[in-house]
């Protein structure tokens, strides 16, 4: 961790090569220069690559490897800067920090990634030539590999490199492009009126920016999407979890600050509603198990209720609420190498919390009483299972089969009909229940009567 310029402490993560260096020693004592005793200067040529945009990142943490880049006045020796100011030909107000090479994966605004370098600057080039020039020569065949640029062209025209997209985003990048498509525009708005607005969430795709999010290549988030497609900012109602999807409430935010007293009314409102007795948020689920755990039948159960306590993102212990029904389940015929039940049992399982606590419909299907986790939950469910779904089954990778299928919430101001919004399955999981005939034809009358129809899948 390291301080920001406000002197609170944030996490900070920075690749470090050292390529190559020399230690401090004096030269031969006859070799002097105006009566001081040449000597060969402690330096190393290191290459760093920070994984968060911190203040002063690089600089710190060298520092805190006792490495402090040259010029540093902030983190570095104000003895040994001044020497190579006075003696060694390092221009004043320089810290040898060089930004050599910026490469960035492609965008649908940069369909072939960024990669460019610019070249070691003269004057700390001239400074290794003189006084480091073992530790140039050392170093030369790893700044070659790395692709960065010392002796360069003096009519300053540079090679600019390509940037090489991978298989596997490239077929990513143009299944999310088809037909011209602006992925950071890709929403399908559900509902809408002047005050809220629903749209179907993705999986894979998390519903804003955060700290985990900015260290990876992640898709466009929902929030920035819907500002998108609406012309208009929001305010998230709700949350779904990155691998989750389903209905997912935004509240539009005004632009003019007078009115801004009204968008918080607007957005307060509709939480409040969403909190409130009369509203349900029905989530349908496919779970690892046939319906039976312990002796207990749960398909001829109905909705039961389940409360029991569950973990926050922190560990603390909370206590949530979850009304639960499996609508039916299997055992799967077997596939081609296949010789342990692994991965063959599976229901379908609505799920209406009571409570919005952290993984609560997770942490309940997966606990000791149920015994029946979700299919692709990483964190609560079984990874061998997992893998099969994976593997034999058409899952997607970081999928869990979570989906929020109808939001019913109660009337007010800003929604004087009550908001009733029920979201199709994404594709992904059409597939899976494709794969699946039987159960499909079990649960399709069940799902009818909780006002969910899936038996466009059976048509199709």
């Amino acid at each position: 961790p390291i301080k920001d310029e406000k002197g609170r402490l944030n996490d900070a993560t920075t690749l470090i090569n050292f390529v190559s260096g020399q230690p401090y020693q004096e030269l031969d004592s006859d070799d002097t220069e105006d009566g001081v005793v040449k000597s060969q200067p402690r330096i190393s040529l290191v290459l760093a690559r920070p994984q968060d945009g911190r203040w002063h990142q690089i600089r710190r943490h060298l520092n805190g490897l006792s490495h402090p880049i040259l010029g540093d006045t902030s983190h570095g020796s104000s003895k040994t800067n001044r020497e190579w100011k006075e003696q060694r030909n390092m221009p004043g107000e320089r810290v040898c920090l060089h930004l050599a090479r910026l490469q960035i994966p492609a965008t649908s605004y940069t369909p072939n990634g960024i990669d460019c370098a610019c070249p070691l600057p003269q004057d700390m080039l001239d400074m290794l030539k003189v006084h480091a020039p073992d530790v140039l020569k050392e170093a030369m065949p790893m700044l070659v590999r790395e692709g960065i640029l010392v002796d360069y062209p003096l009519n300053h025209k540079y090679l600019v490199g390509k940037y090489v997209i991978p298989a596997a985003l490239l077929k990513e990048m143009n299944e999310s492009n088809k037909n011209g498509v602006d992925e950071s525009r890709n929403v399908s708005i559900l509902s809408q009126n002047e005050h809220y607005v629903v749209a179907a969430k993705p999986p894979g795709v998390v519903v804003h920016n955060s700290a985990w999010n900015k260290k990876r290549r992640e898709p466009t988030p929902m929030l920035q999407r819907v500002r998108n497609v609406t012309g208009k900012r929001v305010n998230l109602i709700h949350r779904l979890d990155r691998s989750a999807s389903g209905c997912l409430i935004f509240a539009f935010a005004e632009d003019d600050k007078n009115n801004n007293e009204q968008s918080q009314e607007v957005t307060r409102t509709i939480i409040e509603s969403l909190q409130n007795e009369e509203s349900t948020k029905t989530y349908i689920s496919l779970v690892d198990g046939d319906g039976t755990w312990n002796g207990v039948d749960y398909i001829e159960k109905g909705w039961f209720n389940v409360n029991l306590p569950v973990k926050d993102e922190h560990g603390k212990v909370i206590e949530a609420e979850t009304d639960i029904r499996f609508i039916a389940g299997t055992t799967l015929p077997s596939l081609e190498g296949d010789e342990v039940l692994e991965g063959r049992k599976v229901s379908i399982v609505l799920a209406r919390p009571r409570t919005g606590k952290y993984h609560q419909i997770r942490q309940h299907l997966a606990s000791g009483t149920i015994g029946h986790a979700i299919i692709g939950d990483s964190s609560h469910g079984r990874s061998r299972t997992n893998r099969v779904w994976k593997k034999k089954r058409n899952l997607i990778k970081e999928r869990t089969c979570l989906h929020l299928m109808r939001v019913q919430l109660p009337p007010t101001k800003f929604s004087l009909d009550g908001i009733d919004v029920t979201c199709p399955l994404s594709p992904d999981l059409e597939i899976v229940l494709k794969g699946m005939p039987d159960l499909l034809d079990k649960v399709i009358p069940s799902l009818q009567d909780e006002g969910i129809d899936l038996s466009y899948l059976r048509r199709s």
